[in-house]
């Protein structure tokens, strides 16, 4: 399935489903851009608590090593619950803010007041 994904020369949307156990699971929407390199995930509107530091880990594995990419950028609702504490994590993590005015930010975001960007930069 990667390989089919990344055979396309235009933006493809991808569910990444990143299962915490066999019948618990967190899916990620995400869309892989092959002209920048890029993966661009939504923060999903509810997250397990349990699932969410190794999924997320999980899923930055995933960008690097199969995927490929230069960066991560991850949108988050700014109305999302406990996100003070998201974006400490964040930051230690390593994500830095994105301006929605960067040519690294998502298309048609300029505008977008809903969301926080963040991009994680991925070293060779």
């Amino acid at each position: 399935m990667v390989k089919h994904i990344l055979q396309h020369d235009n933006p493809t949307r991808i569910t990444i489903k990143l299962h915490v156990t066999e019948n618990k699971y967190t899916a990620w929407e995400s869309v892989l851009n092959p002209v920048n390199n890029i993966l661009y995930v939504a923060m999903p509107e509810k997250l397990p608590p349990e699932a969410s530091k190794d999924t997320f880990i999980s899923l930055l594995e995933f960008a690097e090593e199969k995927l490929d990419v230069d960066a991560v950028v991850l949108c988050v609702r700014k109305n999302l619950p406990d996100r003070g504490s998201l974006f400490e994590t964040l930051l230690i993590m390593g994500f830095q803010p994105l301006s929605r005015k960067s040519p690294m930010a998502p298309p048609a975001t300029a505008n977008d007041s809903e969301n926080y960007f963040f991009i994680y930069h991925i070293e060779d």
